[in-house]
């Protein structure tokens, strides 16, 4: 600005000096015309001045806009790469070797080796926004196992939408070991449903709301968690009863002692219910389902134990018509329909041992033991469409888990009475069945 000063000082101090050296040949003309000269030679002199300063406004504007835009992009920039940073891809490649006692060619040929599965996992976050897909392929079919998008309104505070897990029973999975417990396989635990819940965590308190508009994306039976199977293509019997889950709510409370301790006991209330619908008959009957679950961690051991109380009140067709007793309820997951109770109760007991070892490049083993039962309330059968009256389904998984980095194998003995009928056809006739499993594999 005082170098635009000096500039105009100067083209004035010229004008000023010229017009003195004239000011002899200039006395004889009139004093008014050289007056407005004098005007319009200072008019002159103030536009150009003007004219410097807008020129340098100008440019300190682009300067700082574009200073600005660099920002802005150098902003966008970091914000992409800290999400890339806060992303995280998994995957699990794993293969499956059984040996059935009841099987014929199972005996002949020494059991089956049988590709197991493949996961694919995306987990991250970007600010507050919280978000977690996992994709299964199996052998034939394949889908989604869990996907939502979260918010973590506060410290304490999580919303998540999509498919999510139930907040029921004990959590993360309701059993210690590879195979499962009649909880998980009767669709309690650890199952996954379409719908929002509000997870809310103070001191040792943990509590969870939830409303499911529908047991699954989907009314078939190819996905994770039990559920009660509405797809006439998978029928149990002569067609299937036709229920599914719908507008459901559940809730879970939970207090840890000892927290923040290598010794937890989490003691766990939770409940769930909502309207079964049946889609052959157009009517809507309801569920309940209410469990009380403790979970425990005591150095290298754990156990959970969990007591589960349920009833399905379903609008079914007619048992001539569906061929399916109304005393069970048709439920499936994993591509397979079965049959449970459709009243009851169910227990669970499980314990399991972590042992951290230095065996080359063995680096964990850990031992399990998962046992439970139902006690139906009406006749039960888990095959011929639920008509007749066993005894209690029991089940039981003892085994042992071998890790080396990220390579890992689980060995487990299966043994099963009238439990679901997940142990072939003709498992329904009060005696003990053992299935012997190995799943070895890697993830990454």
């Amino acid at each position: 600005m005082a170098q635009l000063s000096f500039k105009a000082a100067g083209l004035a101090m010229g004008v000023t000096g010229t017009l003195a050296f004239a000011a002899p040949a200039l006395a004889q003309q009139d004093t008014e015309a050289m007056q407005r000269q004098l005007d319009a030679l200072r008019a002159q002199v103030e536009r150009m001045e003007q004219q410097l300063e807008a020129q340098q406004s100008t440019t300190t504007t682009d300067s700082s806009q574009a200073s600005s835009q660099t920002r802005d992009l150098a902003e966008e920039n970091r914000s992409l790469i800290e999400s890339i940073q806060n992303t995280q891809f998994s995957g699990t490649l794993q293969l499956k070797g059984t040996y059935d006692d009841w099987s014929k060619p199972s005996k002949d040929t020494a059991g089956d080796m049988d590709f197991g599965k493949f996961v694919l996992g995306v987990d991250g976050q970007h600010g507050n926004f919280l978000y977690s897909f996992e994709y299964r392929f199996y052998d034939g079919y394949q889908f989604l196992k869990k996907g939502w998008m979260g918010y973590q309104a506060s410290d304490n505070d999580t919303v998540k939408v999509g498919l999510v897990q139930t907040p029921f029973g004990n959590m993360e999975y309701g059993y210690l070991g590879w195979y499962g417990n009649l909880p998980y396989l009767a669709g309690f635990n650890d199952n996954q449903n379409a719908g929002i819940k509000w997870d809310h965590t103070q001191g040792a308190w943990d509590t969870s709301l939830a409303f499911f508009k529908s047991d699954q994306l989907g009314d078939g039976n190819e996905h994770y968690g039990a559920n009660a199977v509405a797809d006439p293509d998978k029928p149990v019997g002569d067609s299937p009863q036709g229920n599914s889950a719908e507008n459901q709510l559940a809730a879970r409370v939970a207090y840890t002692f000892g927290q923040g301790t290598d010794y937890t006991t989490e003691i766990n209330f939770s409940a769930k219910g909502g309207q079964l619908y049946n889609n052959q008959t157009h009517d809507s009957g309801s569920n309940w389902q209410a469990a009380v679950g403790l979970n425990g961690s005591y150095g290298s051991w754990l156990t959970q134990l969990q007591a589960t109380a349920y009833e399905y009140d379903a609008e079914n067709p007619s048992e001539s018509t569906t061929g399916i007793s109304d005393d069970v309820l048709s439920i499936g997951a994993f591509g397979f329909n079965y049959l449970i109770p459709a009243e009851g109760q169910m227990y669970s007991a499980s314990v399991g041992y972590s042992m951290n070892v230095d065996w080359g490049d063995i680096d964990n083993v850990y031992f399990y033991n998962d046992f439970s039962y139902i006690s139906p309330n009406d006749d039960y059968s888990p095959v011929d469409g639920g008509f007749g009256d066993v005894d209690d389904p029991m089940l039981n998984d003892l085994g042992m888990k071998v890790t080396a980095g990220p390579y890992y194998a689980w060995f487990s003995v299966i043994s099963g009475k009238n439990a679901l009928a997940y142990f072939g056809p003709g498992e329904g006739d009060d005696g003990w069945h053992t299935s012997l499993q190995t799943n070895f594999g890697l993830n990454f």
